[in-house]
């Protein structure tokens, strides 16, 4: 049977806010201006990121309160319940940082391939972020080259889709069809002034239903 594959982002995608603007909330105004040099140029995504997560002070209950915050949409293991009794799978492609993202996952019973880059959580030092230098899909960037996930997913034959909402989504996304692009936030509205078609969503669970409805490759 042929392979399908889900390929989705984490941070305001299957959660209602990224991790870096919780962390923004609970430090000085000037931490924003990483995020600024990163949209002039002038520093790259992983970069701006990194320096951020670096910039926490809180404690373990405190990091728990973040990730509470970041709002893990209610209804997703249900929605991947329904993707794999269609024959899904899904793989989660992410800039953000796998400690939180593995750790959000696992209170919630799911277990995904997830490539993102690796980290640690401590009061000291708040949430160090490293580049995954040993990953076949490596990018100086962004850490994790989305686009090179669905590029090898397609040349091994998959069935492919994808759902995100930030700019790192955009090159992965325009590798498929229209049927297989699931868009919100920054990114609907990046492919809507490129006149580009993709399905929108505002909740990750309703990705499953369309998707499934969807029938075959398209």
């Amino acid at each position: 049977m042929k392979e399908r594959m889900l390929v989705t982002d984490f941070d305001g995608t299957m959660t209602s806010r990224d991790f870096f603007l919780v962390a923004l909330s609970r430090l000085p105004a000037g931490a924003l201006e990483h995020w600024r040099r990163y949209e002039r140029g002038e520093i790259t995504h992983f970069a701006a990121l990194a320096a951020i997560f670096a910039g926490l002070r809180v404690d373990d209950a405190e990091y728990g309160a973040m990730l509470a915050e970041m709002g893990f949409e209610p209804g997703i293991v249900e929605a991947v319940g329904e993707l794999q009794r269609g024959g899904w799978g899904v793989t989660v492609a992410s800039a953000g940082c796998g400690c939180y993202i593995q750790r959000l996952l696992e209170e919630h019973g799911l277990s995904f391939l997830v490539h993102a880059n690796p980290g640690s959580f401590s009061p000291e030092r708040g949430v160090v972020m490293t580049l995954p230098v040993a990953s076949p899909y490596f990018s100086p960037g962004t850490g994790i080259d989305k686009g090179a996930i669905v590029r090898d997913l397609l040349a091994r034959g998959a069935d492919v889709a994808y759902a995100g909402d930030g700019r790192p989504d955009l090159e992965p996304l325009l590798l498929l069809p229209p049927g297989r692009r699931f868009a919100r936030g920054w990114l609907a509205g990046k492919l809507t002034r490129l006149g580009e078609p993709f399905t929108p969503f505002t909740r990750w669970r309703e990705i499953a239903p369309a998707l499934l409805l969807g029938g075959g490759p398209c």
